[in-house]
Order: structure tokens, then sequence, then C-alpha cells
């Protein structure tokens, strides 16, 4: 995950990233149904699965800003899981950071023979330049030495980029992947704004349940309550610099020198949307899809080279 201004120097960075983590891979009893991490990696199986060659090529899937790991672990073990049930080879994912958390990340590959890291610093503006396992077969960049496909997934990370950044990201990974995933769990919606306005009192009631153990989580939360506030300005921060599909689709067509071509746009459920469309060699997806009531909704940005 990637870090805003707010915490990036926090005194309280490892329980702030412990609460993130838990977030996502936690269920909230009665107004969620699913475990947003489990939301998303039913996504990105059914995305994975739509690549023609997903069974015939090495495909690697590298998880940019990968903070401490956060849903990242639990998304992999997902995923494969169903490709195991379903008879499919497993597919490999590797965390990635500017600042490579090892600390945090050894521990984490102990536990799946398909999840590692790369241990040296990966720019996400910049992935021109970055060691060989980010880049595609397919790319003609000189460090595309490798024998394997790449998929560049953002997991809550991409919004923290302003739209310099973020142009330059989509330009390189257009130009060195095979794929891409965003997926975000806000917006700049009026509802998903009120939620994370209760967010300061959510880790309050939280806290206590997922933490008990931890006096650094009890003390900044109920004692000196930085977590809550922090986390909760951060949600508010991050609603605001979340980009639709449109505007995501955007920086797509600015770095592809094309305009898109709209091939459907469906409403699946009250509020749920999916979005198709083609700009030069990738087609783009944009899903929605609810994963805590009344008001917060996932957002995928999905995009995938075709052959």
């Amino acid at each position: 995950m990637s870090e805003s201004e707010p915490q990036r120097d926090l005194a309280a960075k490892p329980q702030y990233q412990d609460m993130l983590t838990a977030q996502w891979t936690r269920k909230l009893p009665l107004i969620q149904q699913t475990a947003p991490a489990k939301l998303a990696a039913r996504l990105i199986h059914t995305f994975l699965d739509d690549f023609p060659d997903i069974d015939m090529e090495q495909y690697f899937v590298i998880d940019f800003c990968s903070g401490a790991g956060g849903p990242t672990p639990l998304i992999e073990k997902t995923v494969n899981e169903a490709r195991a049930r379903a008879g499919h080879q497993a597919i490999p994912f590797r965390l990635s950071d500017f600042h490579p958390n090892l600390d945090a990340w050894m521990p984490l590959a102990t536990h799946s023979a398909n999840l590692s890291f790369i241990p040296q610093p990966v720019d996400a503006t910049d992935t021109l330049h970055a060691p060989p396992l980010v880049v595609s077969k397919t790319s003609s960049m000189p460090n595309s030495t490798g024998d394997h496909k790449s998929i560049h997934l953002y997991n809550l990370s991409f919004h923290h980029f302003a739209d310099a950044d973020a142009a330059r990201i989509m330009a390189s990974t257009l130009t060195t992947a095979d794929g891409l995933a965003i997926i975000e769990l806000q917006d700049r919606t009026l509802g998903m704004l009120l939620l994370m306005a209760g967010e300061f009192f959510l880790l309050f009631l939280l806290t206590i349940f997922w933490f008990p153990y931890s006096p650094l989580h009890l003390f900044f939360t109920y004692i000196i309550p930085v977590l809550p506030f922090v986390q909760a300005w951060d949600g508010l921060v991050s609603c605001l610099r979340t980009r639709t599909f449109e505007e995501t689709l955007a920086l797509a067509e600015k770095a592809l020198g094309q305009k898109a071509k709209l091939v459907s746009s469906e409403d699946t459920e009250i509020g749920e949307k999916v979005t198709v469309a083609i700009c030069g060699d990738w087609k783009f997806v944009g899903v929605r899809r609810l994963h805590t009531w009344p008001f917060g909704y996932m957002n995928a940005f999905l995009g995938q080279k075709r052959l």
C-alpha cells in the first residue's frame, strides 16, 4: 500500500499499517458479506482467467507500493486456491515498494510458495528502469530480459499519486506490462465521505477486539488517539483523490496517444456497474462493487493487452 504524507513518518506507523491490513482482510459483521480483500481476490481471479494464454505462459503479478504487505498475501492465497480447485497452475505474486519492507515481507513469504518479494527499491513511476521481473518479455525495453509476462497491481495506492506521476505510471505500465489492476475501496461520492467520517469512531470500537494484546495499538487508540484521527483523515483525503474510471481511462488514452472506444456500460446491481472500453491494443474494464453497506464501493480499473 502506498503511504500518504500525514502518516509517512508517523510514530505509530506499524500499528497504522496493521489496522489497514486488518480492515482489508477481516469481515465486519452485518455490513460486509465478505472481507474486502476476498472480494478483490475474486475480481482479480476472474480478471486473470480472461487472459487467453494465462495457463500457457509464465505470468507474475507485481504488487506495487506494497508497504507492509497489505491485502496481497490473502489475495494471492485466495486466487491460487481457486485456480488449484479448477486444475490450473499457480500464479506467483511479488511484493515491491520504493522503500522495501523486508522485515514485514520475509515472514509473509514463508507462508506461501507463490508469494515472494523484490528486495531492491521499485519506483512505480519509472518501471522502465525497474528490475527485470517487473518488465514483460513482450516489452521492447532493454531491461526486458526474462521469459515471463507481468501484471501490475495497485491495492489502495494509485490515488496517492498526483496526476503527473499517475500519468508516468500509466505510460510505463502500458509499455512494460501485459496487464494492470488498480483496486480502490473508496470514491468521491458523498456517501463514501460520510462512511469515512465514521472511521474515527469505528477504530474505537474495533481495536479492543482486533488487537487486545497489543499495548501500542491500545495506547495510540484509547490514550492518545493518533490512529483514529490519522486513519479517518487519510480516508477522507483518499476519497477526494480517487479517480473515476473515466479519469483513469484518460491517462491511458494520453499514454497510448489514442481515443478509447466505449464498448459497453452495464448497471449490474443497485449502485454497481461494469464498463468496458478499447484503446489501441488494450481493453480496459471498470468495475464498481459494494464492499461495505450502505455506501462503501470497491472501484477497480483493469487493463489487458490484447494478443
